[in-house]
């Protein structure tokens, strides 16, 4: 433990912007998903916390935003965070947005140097997109959320309407996903950027 407070309490690895797994999951007006969504990362056997700022345990409380900790994955220990966006401007047309991020400047001091999350050819450790890819499977079978988004501070920048209404060039590093029942409202010129959940 005395490891994970080391790396939870480096400043040094909490800078860079984050790579990230954003979710448009519902209606603003809607919290249960973001409720049930939370917990659900926090209940996991390869993450510890949520913790404050000096590394102690706090309740899960999707009031609080957001909730810092640590994940595992295959011998790795990593600072991550859990955040909600609720759009309320207005809250009758906004979402609920919930997102799992990483500072790449963690990512490159933990994975390797090689691993730059942000540039133009970005290059992702292995445990780090397969831990994302397995996570956004189970967390639309608790709740069917509209969109997700893998890629490096993308979070509210699309839309699940962007992908059906208009083709949009500038996408060729964000990796986007929906369910099998929104895939055929998708644009077809779009379809190449986007993987079925169900095909995970």
């Amino acid at each position: 433990m005395n490891q994970l407070k080391e790396i939870f309490l480096d400043n040094n690895l909490k800078v860079g912007g984050f790579y990230e797994l954003a979710i448009q999951v519902c209606s603003s007006l809607e919290n249960n998903p973001i409720k049930l969504y939370t917990e659900f990362i926090w209940s996991l056997n390869n993450v510890e916390g949520p913790f404050d700022k000096s590394f102690k345990l706090i309740e899960v409380d999707v009031e609080n935003v957001p909730h810092n900790g640590m994940l595992n994955l295959e011998n790795y220990n990593i600072p991550f965070l859990t955040y909600n966006i609720r759009e309320d401007e207005p809250i009758e047309t906004g979402y609920n947005w919930f997102d799992i991020c990483f500072y790449t400047a963690a990512i490159e001091k933990v994975f390797g140097s090689e691993y730059q999350t942000w540039s133009d050819n970005p290059n992702v450790p292995k445990e780090l997109a397969d831990f994302l890819h397995k996570v956004l499977k189970q967390l639309y079978e608790i709740y069917p959320f509209q969109l997700a988004i893998i890629d490096f501070e993308v979070s509210g920048q699309y839309y699940f309407d962007n992908l059906k209404k208009s083709v949009i060039n500038d996408w060729s590093n964000a990796s986007f996903y929906v369910g099998d029942s929104l895939y055929e409202s998708i644009m077809l010129e779009n379809r190449k950027y986007v993987t079925k959940v169900e095909d995970l």
